[in-house]
């Protein structure tokens, strides 16, 4: 039997409900073993080598479909919409060269006592 993306899906079909993700991970891990040898060795035909790529595709989208969120939404604090500012305007005030060097030494003031 020939390793390809078509009989990846099928034997995925056929065995819903039965896998588990490490199994998926083992035969990703093969596939991606195969792939490196046929690289090296030169020995697999371009078709084979594509239908390895193919799998291996499959397998990583069946991953991705089912895989568990780590984080449950109700486990997450409400999002606070809120603004940062709440006298904001929505307008910066412009300040003048003087104006700016007053603020900030107003501010080294501030924070050395």
């Amino acid at each position: 039997m020939s390793t390809n993306g078509e009989s990846a899906r099928k034997w995925l079909e056929e065995n819903k409900g039965k896998i588990q993700e490490p199994r998926i991970l083992q035969i990703k891990d093969n596939l991606l073993k195969k792939l490196q040898q046929s690289e090296e060795q030169e020995t697999d035909t371009s078709e084979e080598y594509e239908g390895l790529l193919e799998a291996l595709e499959v397998m990583e989208s069946w991953l991705i479909e089912n895989a568990v969120p780590e984080v449950v939404q109700n486990d997450l604090p409400p999002l606070d919409a809120s603004p940062l500012v709440p006298d904001a305007t929505g307008e910066a005030s412009i300040l003048s060269k003087e104006e700016k060097q007053q603020r900030f030494q107003a501010l080294l003031e501030s924070s050395k006592g």
